[in-house]
């Protein structure tokens, strides 16, 4: 098992080496038309997990967005009247939209096979994902014993911390939390950029940015010192 998951973290590394972040930057980020809340019958959130965990196809966004789109064509069409918004800004702004959730669960769905290729067996799915869950770390199969993890963003500085929450359902959750940086290594003087160097210092261990500024995780990351009970 891990193994396998060990072969596919390094082919999902490749792959998110490979996204064009600067171009979908470029073409998205001022695009915000389709910002209400998605009922789950069209959310992207069960087809990524399908396509890039269950069957691992690592489908670029283009491809994805086609596939998924024309997947549910009709229900597109039947929310987009509801909601009374023209073709235009509708089909214009959702591919905005699912471009964000699409950039946001790779980076997930990157922890859960570096976490698969310490561990004997993860879960993740869209069923966990809606119950606050990005992925359910098995630490010992013959006992069962299980940590669920939960991956925060955050842009700003702050001390990380890993606190357990209850959920509903009265099991526990881990806070895995992760800074970016926007910064690039270098200034365009060619000098040392120290946001980055900074950034650099506190995260080197557990994460790195890769030349096209996708963030990944490190081992270091799901260590078991790192998401144990406090």
């Amino acid at each position: 098992m891990q193994k396998i998951m060990k072969e596919k973290l390094q082919k999902f590394n490749n792959f998110c080496a490979k996204i064009d972040l600067k171009r979908y930057r470029e073409k998205y980020s001022k695009i915000k038309l389709v910002e209400l809340d998605l009922p789950k019958n069209i959310q992207a959130i069960k087809p990524i997990y399908k396509y890039y965990w269950e069957d691992f196809n690592l489908l670029n966004y283009e491809n994805f967005y086609s596939l998924y789109s024309k997947s549910i064509a009709e229900e597109l069409e039947d929310f987009r009247k509801k909601t009374m918004f023209s073709e235009e800004t509708f089909y214009r702004g959702l591919p905005a939209r699912i471009y964000r959730t699409w950039a946001s669960l790779l980076t997930q769905i990157q922890g859960g096979y570096v976490a698969g290729s310490l561990y004997p067996k993860i879960e993740m799915s869209a069923e966990l994902d809606y119950k606050g869950i990005d992925m359910k770390i098995f630490t010992d199969l013959e006992s069962q014993e299980y940590i669920n993890i939960q991956i925060k963003k955050e842009t700003m500085s702050r001390e990380v911390r890993t606190p357990w929450v209850g959920l509903k359902n009265k099991q526990q959750i881990t806070n895995i939390v992760y800074e970016v940086t926007y910064a690039s290594p270098l200034t365009k003087t060619g000098k040392e950029c120290k946001p980055y160097k900074d950034w650099q210092e506190k995260w080197s261990n557990k994460l790195q940015k890769l030349e096209n500024g996708f963030i990944i995780f490190l081992p270091k990351m799901f260590s078991l010192d790192n998401i144990k009970t406090p």
